[in-house]
């Protein structure tokens, strides 16, 4: 069985490198707000050069939401590599979204959501770009979906029902921020959740495979 060689120690320092960056950056935008820091701020409080934050983070956009590539394609990759044969398109959905949701609280982002998300419905620039990371996640769905066989894969419904799993998407993270402001715990919060994600995905499959 082939096996992937260990990161190289350059590797490993840039990798070390890129999280100290990124998790200076947030201590500020949460200290301060976003549109407050400037890159060079950051540049400082992560004791790196200016072009060593655009070296790893393109955009201060980027510095805030530094799991975008994951978050932009987990569903596209969940419905492409879930067994077909046992599990339906609103199971891996539901699955992957419970993954991210776990990974978060693994991490302890869940628990500092409710910062999180003043900090980002302050800024006009963030919020602008939640929206495009939304699109871009929504149109990388519908084109897995529409290598799906018959009636999922034909017409409009991978359109459809990539349009109904952002929907799903917005109100289970309204929902979560809700929680989270009045207080709950991040445990609490995850435990709560877990049986309206299955069941409002697989409402959306459902409604998107009925359609006519």
């Amino acid at each position: 069985m082939h096996q992937t060689p260990p990161p190289s120690r350059r590797d490993r320092k840039k990798q070390q490198t890129r999280q100290a960056i990124g998790e200076a950056a947030m201590r500020l935008f949460l200290d301060r707000g976003f549109d407050a820091v400037t890159i060079a701020d950051v540049a400082r409080e992560a004791d790196v050069a200016v072009q060593t934050v655009f070296n790893h983070f393109p955009t201060k956009e980027d510095l805030f939401f530094q799991e975008r590539d994951a978050y932009v394609s987990l569903p596209s990759t969940a419905v492409r590599t879930r067994r077909r044969a046992t599990e339906s398109v609103a199971q891996a959905l539901a699955h992957g979204y419970l993954r991210l949701l776990a990974d978060y609280h693994v991490a302890g982002l869940l628990g500092h959501g409710v910062e999180y998300q003043r900090t980002l419905d302050a800024s006009p620039a963030l919020r602008g770009r939640e929206l495009e990371l939304r699109q871009e996640r929504e149109h990388l769905l519908a084109a897995a979906l529409a290598e799906e066989p018959p009636p999922l894969g034909e017409g409009l419904r991978p359109n459809l029902m990539a349009a109904f799993a952002s929907a799903v998407d917005r109100v289970l993270d309204t929902e979560i921020r809700r929680r989270l402001l009045a207080g709950e715990p991040a445990e609490q919060v995850q435990a709560a959740v877990k049986p309206m994600v299955t069941e409002l995905f697989g409402v959306a499959e459902a409604a998107c495979r009925n359609t006519s």
